[in-house]
C-alpha cells in the first residue's frame, strides 16, 4: 500500500516537472512580444504615410507649361505706329500773295512743322490756305486741294483738284496766280513747274496763258518781303 501512495507521489511530481519545462520551452521560443508587434505596425504605417506624402510633392510640382504671352491687337498697332513715325523739323517758308486791289504781290514767311517728304505738298497748302496779312488777298476760289507735288526731271509737278479751274481771273491776275505757284517751288530750286489738273496737262488753264508747258519762276527777291 505505502508502495502505491509513494508511486502515485512520484508521478504526480514527475508530471509537475514536465508541466513546468513544458511552459519554459512556450516561453523561450516565443518570438516576438505584443510591444514588438505594435512597434513593427506602426513601422508600417509610417512608411505607407511618408509615401503617400511624397507621392502628393511630387503631384504638385508638375506644373503646365506656361502660354506664350501674345501682344494684343492695340500693342502691336502701337508698335508699328511708332516704327512709321517720321521725324519732323520745323522749316521756314515764304509765300507770294496779291495785295487785295491785285495791284502786286508780296513776301510773307510761315514756319511748318512737317517731314521732308511732305515739305513741297505742304508748302502748297500753305498757300491755299491763304494770307493772314491784312491787305492781302488769295486768288484761289473755295474747295482748292493738291493732290500730289513731285519732281520730275528737276521739273517740279504740281497736281492740284479740278476746284482750280473755277478761279475768276483775267490776264493779269492768271499771270499772278500762276507765278504764285512757280514762287513757291522756287526756294526749293525748282526754276519750272509744270501745274497739272487731277494729274493732267491742261493747254490753257484760264483761258489767257499756255500751260501746256512748265511756268518759269520769276525771282522771290522782286517782291517785297512783308514780315
Amino acid at each position: 500500500m505505502k508502495k502505491n501512495w509513494m508511486f502515485l507521489i512520484l508521478l504526480g511530481l514527475f508530471i509537475l516537472i514536465l508541466g513546468a519545462c513544458g511552459q519554459g520551452a512556450v516561453s523561450n521560443e516565443d518570438p516576438q512580444t505584443a510591444d514588438e508587434i505594435e512597434t513593427e505596425e506602426n513601422s508600417d504605417l509610417v512608411e505607407e504615410d511618408e509615401n503617400a506624402t511624397n507621392e502628393e510633392s511630387q503631384e504638385e510640382v508638375v506644373e503646365e507649361p506656361a502660354e506664350p504671352v501674345e501682344e494684343t491687337e492695340d500693342e502691336v498697332a502701337t508698335s508699328e505706329e511708332d516704327e512709321v513715325v517720321e521725324e519732323t523739323n520745323v522749316t521756314p517758308i515764304e509765300l507770294v500773295f496779291s495785295d487785295d486791289q491785285v495791284m502786286d504781290m508780296y513776301r510773307v514767311e510761315r514756319q511748318l512743322e512737317v517731314s521732308d517728304d511732305e515739305l513741297f505738298k505742304a508748302t502748297l497748302e500753305s498757300w491755299i490756305a491763304g494770307p493772314t496779312e491784312e491787305g492781302l488777298a488769295s486768288l484761289l476760289p473755295e474747295g482748292v486741294q493738291v493732290l500730289s507735288v513731285e519732281e520730275i526731271a528737276g521739273v517740279a509737278h504740281a497736281s492740284f483738284s479740278k476746284e482750280l479751274l473755277q478761279a475768276n481771273v483775267g490776264a493779269g491776275t492768271e499771270h499772278m496766280l500762276l507765278q504764285q505757284i512757280a514762287l513757291a517751288m522756287k526756294q526749293f530750286g525748282f526754276n519750272e513747274t509744270q501745274i497739272l489738273v487731277d494729274g493732267e496737262i491742261h493747254p490753257e488753264l484760264f483761258g489767257h496763258i499756255d500751260t501746256s508747258v512748265p511756268v518759269v519762276a520769276e525771282s522771290l527777291e522782286d517782291y517785297e518781303k512783308l514780315n
